[in-house]
């Protein structure tokens, strides 16, 4: 779990914050547990999100709390062609999390999938306006890693998309928009 020693609120997307919190969703939820089994068992089943065309450029920082800040500077990388690129890992195996944190780079963690949307795209998820298989089938969302294996297990990834959009949040791009 991350170490987060900030007690936030709200919650925003994309925070360490957040990300506990969805660890913590996922490791209580029973239907999770039972759809997952096998997930991660004689494979690497741990993610690395990718989040790119980050706003950075049209928020006010300087209004946001300092832990947001801090955050902002240390695991956002500004590239050439996707803009602000932002990334967090979570580890799955056999119906758990063991682990759900921001990242400065995929290189610190051993990923056996790499899922790289926009911003947009990643609310969409968030929200429910969009399914990850959805999002995949309909290349809204890339994958590196073993296709295959996603839809196999495709019950269980439509619940990690479902329970995403549960903890109660609010996006730090439109809260802090200039």
């Amino acid at each position: 779990m991350a170490d987060v020693d900030y007690e936030p609120d709200p919650l925003f997307f994309p925070s360490q914050a957040w990300f506990a919190e969805y660890e913590e969703e996922i490791n209580n939820d029973e239907e999770y547990a039972d759809v997952s089994e096998g997930w991660g068992v004689d494979f690497n089943g741990h993610f690395v999100f990718e989040m790119t065309e980050m706003p950075v450029d049209e928020l006010d920082v300087e209004a946001m709390p300092d832990y947001l800040q801090e955050e902002l500077d240390t695991y956002l990388d500004e590239t050439d062609d996707r803009g602000y690129v932002g990334h967090a890992f979570c580890g799955l195996e056999d119906g758990k999390c063991t682990g759900a944190y921001l990242i400065e780079s995929p290189d610190e963690v051993d990923e056996g999938f790499l899922l790289s949307a926009t911003t947009e795209n990643w609310k969409a998820l968030l929200e429910q306006e969009m399914g990850v298989i959805d999002g995949l089938m309909g290349g809204d969302f890339e994958l590196d890693g073993d296709m295959q294996k996603i839809l196999q297990y495709s019950d269980a990834a439509v619940r990690l998309t479902e329970l995403a959009g549960e903890p109660d949040h609010e996006f730090a791009d439109e809260k802090y928009a200039n």
